[in-house]
């Protein structure tokens, strides 16, 4: 099976099992639980500014379900998947499998996720990643900050720490968004990335673009900068 087939097959059945959870027949107020997800086309994907599909596009899909435990605060799990590309060093595909809880203090929403990151058809590589991160409105911009840890099984671990701010455009679906961070370990040593960008969303439906950039240097398999300055855009629908 190919790079895209298996990668669509993945996000497609999720996609699929998100919108079932999310139909007329089982409607979130006859739940004790939520479900959601999504499916989103891009002509790269960046984590941390740093290409992993080797500057090829890619699929993604995500599914999650939550459940409040108390007031203001809820339980989630999820899988998130993309198709990668096997001559950037990752394998042919990333699944991600994540649990955590969230919840409102004051206005501030506090999220805090493990998540065990397997990339497929690669040797060593899966790591467990531990997040946590706060926002909250600042006027009419939504600012957010978090901490990201890596560890590499014995062989290293790496912090990624990142502010980032969202300014929507009122009742025109459009949002100005921003993102600057900062990675030191084992992978990336004194990496800072950066981002700019615009979203547009209506409905179930979503689209976008992404200036990205970082001050490191990383050969893709053409030669070309896969930690170089680019515009990431995107299309998806979400559920």
């Amino acid at each position: 099976m190919t790079r895209w087939k298996q990668a669509a097959l993945g996000a497609l059945t999720l996609t699929a099992a998100s919108a079932a959870f999310a139909s007329p027949a089982m409607a979130d107020d006859e739940l004790p639980f939520t479900f959601n997800g999504g499916v989103t086309f891009l002509n790269d994907y960046r984590l941390r500014g740093a290409s992993l599909s080797d500057t090829k596009p890619v699929i993604q899909g995500s599914v999650e379900a939550g459940v409040p435990i108390a007031e203001n605060v809820s339980a989630f799990a999820g899988v998130w998947a993309s198709s990668l590309d096997k001559d950037a060093g990752a394998g042919a595909m990333e699944t991600d499998l994540y649990a955590g809880m969230q919840g409102t203090i004051s206005g501030v929403k506090v999220r805090a996720r493990y998540l065990r990151l397997v990339f497929h058809d690669a040797e060593n590589i899966d790591f467990d990643q531990y997040e946590v991160g706060v926002s909250g409105p600042v006027g009419p911009v939504t600012l957010g900050a978090g901490v990201i840890h890596d560890e590499y099984h014995f062989t290293g671990h790496s912090t990624y720490t990142y502010t980032s701010a969202t300014l929507p455009i009122d009742n025109t679906g459009f949002a100005v968004k921003g993102l600057v961070g900062y990675e030191d370990g084992t992978r990336w040593n004194d990496k800072v990335n950066w981002q700019l960008g615009v979203s547009y969303a209506r409905g179930h439906f979503l689209i976008g673009a992404d200036y990205i950039d970082t001050n490191k240097f990383s050969a893709a398999s053409n030669g070309d900068n896969r930690a170089g300055a680019t515009v990431v855009g995107y299309i998806g629908a979400r559920f």
